[in-house]
């Protein structure tokens, strides 16, 4: 048997252990002595009225998988909706328009099941009723991230005109269906639920003819609240409009089986694209044949993607049998109710990871630990070499930092290398996931003992670099390893790593594999890294077409690689410099900085930095130069080491993109070009060119220049980079796939 309970503190657990033990009923105890599950839960996600204020609240403050799943959809609904999905949940917002009902479900129900896959838990297939298709496709992987936004906002939109109509959920069976329009003319069946009950749509008298005579024969029957009449005639008017604003939506083969509601043939291909909405809009919901199908399949377990059960009847319905659990309940504690239903998948037969440990009886003893060595006070005890904590910024840190930022919800910026993990509350289940994370991220096994005994994350990092083939770090970073488009790769900026661009990855879609290429410390020329960066391509990827680009220096850096693969043979389609200035030639442009640092610095830490400048310029090596600018800083304030890092290689890839000459280029490329000016912290004048091209049109012959939203510190966040990531998607569609 196995047996689950779910406890807010300890009081909690000893009543429901307690109950467990005693053999007494308890809500928070879940027991069972057989498999359930079988090939695994069907995920189901139910269309529209399961809404409710206020649901998924205390998941956005507990659960980080769940608040980092409505970031990220937040994003793609603000851009189609005009609210924000984040503020909407955290606020309890009300949910009564349409308009804005169902792009918030649709959010919620993308939230949920990446708050499950979170845990561990993978649908064996999925199953959308009605408006739940999109948020179904999505998370098969059929549809994009966007698409999906796009397809609910344009959707609830268009409903949102409606008025008139009505919907009741009926008991009738499929004889009776049959009769429906001629004893009740405009009456139509919207949904099969299942063999024995039905949802009726169509005109608001016809609809409550209906009502009152199945009331009248002690019939089960509920009418709906809705503001019109849904897979109906009415909707006739819209559908147009709907397939010319969805034109270009185009799904893909799914990662994971789909039983469609849409077609005849519930395990017939859906395409996922705008013909395919419209009939989704107007066609009845056959759930009924999805869910017989998927029993027929052998699955024996459904989990309803929603943030309250109101399919349950209807899936048991049609699949006599079969385990059916919600996600959520109404009015209840989110993460309890959500523990609870994981619980149940558990005792049903769900393997679910196992928690680091081993099975010991209980209690243990309890050990004093006491010095007893004997000194005569003469001799002081050698004190441990103090360790120098390792520097925030490289490439293990950072990639490090943004796992455990993911899995605890901390934000990336408030974890160092000298954060202490216990101080994060990483437990056992958050370690297993960062572990998994971490070995896909690098391709090594980290033993899970190495993860917890970790002192920090600096000390964390350094046992992950040991653990990397022969000590060393590769400077790709897979971003997006999905999809079969051509790859983008993606070079850092000055003094940073590629992590930069994980949002732009992320709005590029799963089609599309995007790789970063960090920083490599002894490369001290942009020809030189290029040359670096053209290996690695070609060993990830040593046949098919390319595409590269980069940020501010990372632009640099592109364009060279790129005349590099080109001269070797290599196809890339596509340069993509987002905001890359060629500097303007200045000759006092070393001092201008150096004296626009110490106003910086003056500015920041209230400290008069007191620097050698006619000394500084004169000398020659820019490691000795900028070294000796940053122990001078360090002198005169409290800085953290990863900030004096940071500046370092700053200033030494800047230095190595002044010195850098960009040769002639005949490939395309694509310059996107801030509008807005950059509150920069240290203005230089040779960046500040009025040129459309940034200097760029004088080397690459096929430049084109779009201007777009944002500064230039800011094209890589929200809500810019969804800009970015649009113009940048419509601009592959034109490359070699």
């Amino acid at each position: 048997m196995r047996a689950a309970v779910v406890a807010r503190d300890r009081a909690e657990l000893v009543d429901t252990l307690d109950a467990l033990g005693s053999g007494r009923a308890h809500h928070a105890v879940v027991t069972e002595d057989r498999d359930r599950v079988g090939r695994g839960p069907v995920w189901v996600f139910s269309g529209y009225g399961s809404q409710w204020a206020g649901m998924g609240r205390r998941l956005l403050a507990e659960e980080p998988a769940f608040a980092a799943a409505v970031e990220k959809t937040d994003a793609q609904l603000a851009a189609e909706c005009g609210f924000s999905l984040y503020d909407h949940l955290a606020s309890g917002g009300d949910l009564e328009r349409l308009e804005v009902a169902q792009p918030v479900l649709f959010g919620v129900q993308v939230a949920l099941a990446e708050l499950w896959r979170a845990h561990g838990v993978e649908p064996a297939a999925v199953i959308g009723h009605s408006m739940g298709e999109v948020a179904a496709a999505v998370c098969s992987g059929a549809l994009d991230l966007s698409d999906g936004a796009r397809v609910v906002a344009v959707r609830a939109r268009l409903l949102g005109r409606l008025r008139g109509g009505a919907m009741a959920v009926v008991d009738l069976d499929e004889s009776e269906v049959d009769a429906l329009p001629r004893d009740f003319p405009g009456v139509h069946v919207a949904v099969h639920s299942s063999p024995g009950r039905q949802v009726v749509t169509g005109e608001e008298e016809a609809v409550a003819r209906l009502v009152r005579r199945l009331r009248d024969e002690g019939r089960a029957v509920r009418a709906m609240k809705v503001v019109g009449a849904g897979h109906s005639p009415q909707v006739d008017p819209l559908l147009d409009e709907l397939a010319e604003q969805l034109a270009d939506v185009r799904g893909r083969r799914s990662r994971v089986p789909v039983y469609s509601t849409v077609l005849d043939a519930p395990r017939g291909e859906s395409v996922f694209d705008a013909a395919h909405w419209v009939a989704n809009l107007r066609r009845p919901v056959r759930l009924d044949r999805a869910v017989a199908s998927a029993a027929a399949d052998g699955h024996s377990a459904f989990v309803e993607i929603s943030p309250h059960p109101v399919l349950l009847g209807a899936l048991t319905g049609s699949a006599p049998g079969a385990l059916a659990l919600g996600t959520l309940h109404r009015d209840a504690d989110d993460s309890a109710a959500f523990l609870g239903r994981l619980g149940a998948l558990y005792t049903a037969g769900l393997r679910l990871p196992l928690p680091p440990g081993r099975v010991i009886d209980l209690p243990a003893p309890r050990w004093r630990h006491v010095r007893h060595w004997w000194t005569d006070g003469r001799t002081a005890a050698p004190a441990a070499p103090k360790q120098e904590p390792a520097a925030d910024d490289d490439s293990v840190t950072a990639r490090l930092r943004h796992h455990i930022a993911t899995v605890t919800g901390h934000a990336p910026a408030r974890l160092t290398a000298a954060t202490r993990l216990a101080d994060l509350g990483l437990d056992s289940l958050m370690a297993v996931r960062v572990r998994t994370a971490l070995e896909r991220e690098f391709g090594t096994e980290l033993p899970l003992h190495d993860l917890m005994g970790a002192a920090c994350l600096g000390d964390l990092a350094d046992r992950l670099r040991q653990a990397l083939p022969k000590g060393e770090f590769a400077p790709l970073r897979p971003l997006n390893t999905t999809g079969s488009g051509t790859p983008l790769f993606l070079v850092h900026a000055a003094g940073g790593t590629s992590d930069v661009y994980r949002t732009l990855a992320e709005r590029l879609g799963d089609d599309r594999p995007v790789y970063g290429l960090d920083r490599i410390e002894e490369a001290r020329t942009v020809t030189e890294k290029s040359r670096r960066y053209a290996q690695v391509i070609t060993a990830a990827r040593p046949n098919g077409p390319l595409l590269l680009g980069g940020w501010s220096f990372g632009g640099f850096v592109a364009q060279e690689t790129a005349r590099q693969l080109t001269a070797a043979g290599r196809e890339v389609g596509l340069v993509v410099l987002i905001d890359s200035v060629r500097p303007l030639p200045r000759p006092d442009r070393l001092r201008t900085r150096l004296t626009g640092f110490a106003a910086h610095v003056a500015d920041v830490y209230g400290v008069r930095l007191e620097l050698p400048y006619d000394e500084l310029v004169a000398v020659e090596d820019d490691g000795e130069r900028i070294g000796i600018v940053l122990r001078a800083l360090r002198a005169a304030a409290e800085v953290p080491v990863a900030a004096l890092e940071h500046q370092r290689a700053s200033y030494l890839d800047l230095r190595i993109g002044e010195a850098h000459r960009p040769r002639h280029y005949d490939g395309r490329v694509v310059l996107y070009r801030a509008t807005e000016p950059a509150p920069h912290t240290v203005r230089d004048p040779a960046y500040e060119r009025d040129d459309a091209a940034l200097g760029w049109d004088e080397v690459c012959p096929r430049l084109t220049v779009v201007p777009v939203a944002g500064h230039h510190l800011s094209l890589l966040d929200p809500p810019h980079v969804d800009e970015l990531a649009a113009r940048l998607r419509r601009e592959f569609a034109a490359q070699v796939r």
